[in-house]
């Protein structure tokens, strides 16, 4: 009888960290952070510019556009892809983008970075980051067309708005090309191909595992956040050396663009959301079970340096 504890047991007693590491892998000495909505990727990018400053770094970011298409054909993809070429290295760049494939294009890969959230919480906080005074004021101001929502829209709670089907942000249909929900995170793994546009797609879901597992340097989590930051400091030197000490030291300007909301879920809403996201769940767990390796590889790493240096110490 397969026994998977046993199997993962001995997966993680012959991990080694440069057998998670994909920053070799790059070609450039560019960072780009394709980052998800409501992950904290505002406080990553700020992080970025704080240590850019101490590690002689730019961090660039995009202006917000007041739309966006879904996904770039080729052409557009590669036009995109040459622009951030033009960026001088060492850099960072930050944007709510899809993952490119560089090779197809000839033009090298750069170190490619993300954050992951629980996907439920993260809709939740979507739903009610859309809601906040400060961000609807600014997004009309984005979009002076956008019509002005009712008095409705910002008092519905999120267990009403998903029970009653009443807003496309509150509707998860699998059988949509693409959900009204943009706070989704396999679109961003998978990429441009149009499979990447379906919601809760197992085909989607397979090519982001594979994008997580081949090409990306760190997948994090603020949920673990001392975690995300020790794998950063040793898998990315050049961009993050001494990022806890500096994450801890001056936390204030790190923690940014929060909005209190009410997480309670309902019964019926939350047995409804664990269905209709059961692939979104699956690459969450597939990304933190990936960070997680990479943080006992280089625990265990550091342990075997101890262990090498006191054996030294007791020769000599």
């Amino acid at each position: 009888m397969w026994d998977h504890r046993a199997e993962l047991r001995f997966e993680l007693g012959t991990l080694t960290a440069a057998q998670l590491n994909n920053t070799p892998k790059a070609e450039r000495e560019f960072i780009l952070f394709n980052r998800l909505e409501k992950v904290g990727s505002q406080s990553m990018t700020k992080l970025l510019g704080h240590l850019g400053e101490l590690h002689g770094y730019v961090t660039y970011r995009n202006e917000i556009p007041p739309a966006k298409k879904i996904v770039y054909n080729y052409e557009e993809e590669k036009a995109f892809a040459e622009e951030l070429l033009e960026l001088e290295e060492p850099s960072a760049y930050v944007e709510h983008t899809n993952w490119i494939n560089f090779t197809e294009h000839d033009m090298p890969r750069p170190i490619y970075i993300n954050l992951v959230r629980h996907p439920i919480q993260k809709v939740i906080s979507a739903y009610y980051y859309q809601r906040h005074p400060m961000i609807y004021a600014n997004s009309l101001l984005r979009n002076p067309n956008k019509p002005t929502e009712k008095k409705e829209f910002f008092e519905r709670s999120f267990n009403d708005c998903v029970r009653q089907r009443i807003a496309p942000e509150c509707v998860f249909d699998p059988h949509l090309p693409y959900n009204g929900d943009w706070r989704r995170f396999t679109l961003h793994l998978c990429g441009n191909q149009n499979v990447c546009t379906h919601f809760n797609s197992e085909m989607a879901t397979q090519i982001a595992k594979l994008h997580v597992e081949k090409e990306y340097a760190v997948v994090g989590s603020w949920e673990d956040t001392n975690i995300t930051l020790a794998v950063l400091e040793a898998y990315i030197p050049r961009f993050f050396a001494d990022a806890t000490n500096q994450y801890y030291s001056h936390q204030e300007k790190f923690m940014i663009n929060s909005t209190p909301h009410d997480s309670h879920l309902d019964e019926d809403v939350e047995a409804y959301l664990k269905q209709q996201f059961a692939y979104e769940i699956e690459l969450y767990h597939f990304c933190k079970q990936r960070l997680y390796k990479q943080y006992i590889a280089i625990r265990k790493q550091a342990e075997q340096g101890q262990e090498h240096s006191s054996a030294e110490n007791k020769q000599k």
